[in-house]
């Protein structure tokens, strides 16, 4: 069986993406980078020379190439309801960085035409499989620590940059 190639436009070309969702996706041998859009029109250009793609000039344009599978949506947070939203309803995959939106509501609506569309809709929460996590979760399942009550928990890094 022929292994499918993911085309994949990356929208917003943010630290996020140039630190984490670009060179992650192009060292992936189930993805190709085709297409780059960002609000700062010089950004996605650097990344389409940089991966021989496209650069759009705006996110509809995108969405309504039939060249793009999926999209991995680096927006700001307040945009990735809308982004995926749209993205969904064109047809597209979606892989939205966290978090998933800014309310309930949106979330659910998000998943609602996820459903609706039949298109794939997952958030990046890449913390649920840091060695850490796994580990803590693993002594939870065999009971070497018993049932906890409660619990206090601390994450902190500099960000990608």
């Amino acid at each position: 069986m022929e292994k499918q190639i993911i085309k994949a436009g990356i929208i917003g070309c943010g630290s996020i993406a140039r630190e984490r969702h670009i060179p992650e996706g192009a060292k992936n041998p189930n993805v190709k980078l085709v297409g780059f859009y960002d609000h700062t029109p010089e950004r996605a250009a650097k990344f389409a020379r940089q991966y021989d793609a496209t650069a759009y000039s705006t996110v509809e344009e995108m969405l309504n190439d039939p060249e793009i599978d999926a999209v991995i949506i680096c927006t700001p947070n307040f945009l990735h309801a809308e982004m995926a939203i749209k993205a969904l309803q064109n047809g597209k995959d979606v892989f939205c960085e966290k978090p998933m939106a800014t309310s309930l509501e949106e979330c659910q609506e998000m998943v609602a035409v996820a459903k609706q569309t039949g298109h794939r809709l997952l958030i990046d929460q890449n913390q649920r499989l840091a060695p850490a996590h796994q580990k803590a979760r693993q002594l939870l399942a065999d009971g070497v620590i018993g049932k906890p009550l409660t619990f206090k928990a601390s994450f902190g890094h500099g960000g990608p940059e």
